[in-house]
């Protein structure tokens, strides 16, 4: 992205921030890619057998596949969460079909403005660069029936105050940033937005090495994280806290 690196460089100058994000930077080059260590599940093993209603079935680069889309469609449409918390709105596929297959939920949709790309609180890989470089955001459910449940925030998901959010959401889907530590920051937070620590949290690109490594952590801290499981076949990682 034109001047992207001199912009972020200089915040990172204002912050005095810019050798802790090198060092992370260097962090992030594995000498290994990490293993996947999750467990897999089939889809029918935690939901049912019924199909779910899917729209806007186009996939584009920078969506989940259509497999993971009717999962996470299924999920939602098993479960009925009556509050969402979506953190990486992107183009607002998989806010749609969510928001279609709970047709009574509300939910809150978090995506980082193009304007602040280069202020995040976190190292942001290249390749989410274009991404997040969009004129807007969530423009498959904009205009829908589906739309008027939705609501977009804008913000690094690393910064934004929650408080409002806190203990009050019921499924929580992350799509953010795939660095180790927005990984990290937005599990962590996820935990906050559930209500009385309860409910579903899915994850995608586990498959995304640094995912990988942010996740298995988790996994293996054990505790509620122990039941941490991979949809067969897909990207998604899965958390049902009862």
């Amino acid at each position: 992205m034109k001047n992207y690196w001199l912009k972020r460089i200089s915040y990172l100058l204002s912050k005095n921030q810019l050798l802790s994000t090198i060092k992370s930077h260097k962090n992030s080059k594995f000498k290994e890619e990490p293993k996947k260590i999750i467990p897999e599940v089939s889809i029918e093993s935690i939901t049912d057998e019924s199909d779910p209603k899917i729209a806007e079935a186009e996939h584009k680069n920078g969506n989940v596949s259509y497999t993971e889309l009717q999962y996470i469609s299924k999920i939602v449409k098993f479960y009925q969460p009556s509050t969402i918390f979506e953190i990486g709105t992107f183009d607002g596929r998989t806010t749609l079909n969510m928001a279609l297959n709970a047709p009574k939920a509300k939910i809150f949709t978090l995506d980082l403005p193009k304007q602040e790309i280069a202020k995040t609180k976190f190292r942001v890989k290249t390749g989410d660069l274009e991404f997040i470089n969009k004129n807007q955001s969530g423009v498959r459910f904009i205009g829908t029936d589906e739309g008027k449940r939705i609501t977009q925030i804008y913000a690094d998901s690393a910064q934004f105050n929650y408080a409002e959010f806190e203990n009050k959401m019921d499924l929580v889907f992350i799509d953010g940033s795939h660095t180790y530590d927005y990984v990290i920051s937005d599990t962590m937070t996820a935990m906050k937005l559930l209500r009385h620590k309860k409910g579903v949290i899915i994850w995608h690109d586990y498959g995304w090495y640094e995912v990988i490594k942010a996740l298995n952590e988790f996994y293996t801290e054990g505790g509620i994280y122990a039941e941490m499981k991979n949809i067969e076949g897909t990207s998604l990682a899965f958390l049902k806290i009862n």
